[in-house]
């Protein structure tokens, strides 16, 4: 009987790893060194960005661990299983950009922005420019 049981719950646990594998763009991913983070559901688009919900639901959001600016992720497109296409807007509506996330074989994300303004906070009274390309690991919270 333990044995059983055993084989379920293992199997009930590969399911689970299994279905969040799929959905690898519903997800929280950060970047330690400069600090920022993305929080994304591109299947159901129904993120709401905290201090923002008058924009109601949302692809995602880009957010600082050093500012309260947000950046929205106000469109998506999935390519495949691995890429995705987003569109950003800042959050007074005047800087926006075009972007590729990619999942890698290592668990890892990569950003590769394609067109449009720079990616930028506002930390200590200077803007923390984002480089182009950028390499997002699972958030761990």
């Amino acid at each position: 009987m333990k044995k059983y049981l055993l084989i379920l719950v293992f199997s009930i646990i590969s399911l689970h790893i299994a279905a969040q594998e799929q959905k690898p763009f519903n997800v929280e991913i950060s970047n330690d060194e400069y600090k920022i983070y993305i929080k994304m559901n591109l299947y159901d688009k129904n993120i709401i960005a905290p201090d923002n919900e008058a924009l109601g639901k949302l692809d995602g959001f880009w957010g600082s661990m050093q500012s309260t600016s947000k950046w929205f992720i106000t469109s998506s497109r999935i390519i495949n299983k691995k890429t995705a296409e987003i569109e950003v807007i800042n959050d007074y509506g005047s800087e926006d950009f075009t972007a590729v996330i990619k999942l890698n074989d290592d668990g890892t994300y990569n950003y590769q922005k394609k067109n449009g303004s720079t990616l930028k906070f506002a930390v200590n009274g200077k803007w923390q420019k984002i480089p182009n390309s950028l390499i997002f690991s699972r958030s761990q919270h």
